[in-house]
């Protein structure tokens, strides 16, 4: 549904991230990887271009953001491992 969400990053922590795009909170599961290549609080530009799988499953939504799309990508293959 999003291919990708820039903003300005207004919180982020080691597993999640909020970009503000258009007045719009995202809050978004991230990896490790992607946690570290964030702007740290402090830094003059803050925008953020988050690349996204929105997973919709039985017990939930929730919208994953990825630093790259090669990282989405690979996101993408692993969930489509059964078992």
């Amino acid at each position: 549904m999003y291919y990708y969400i820039k903003g300005e990053l207004v919180a982020a922590t080691l597993n999640m991230a909020v970009v503000d795009a258009g007045g719009v909170g995202y809050k978004m599961t991230v990896s490790e990887n992607t946690y570290r290549s964030l702007p740290r609080r402090g830094d003059k530009n803050p925008v953020v271009t988050l690349y996204t799988y929105l997973s919709v499953r039985e017990d939930g939504i929730e919208l994953f953001g990825f630093g790259s799309n090669e990282e989405r990508a690979c996101f993408n293959q692993l969930i489509t491992v059964s078992g």
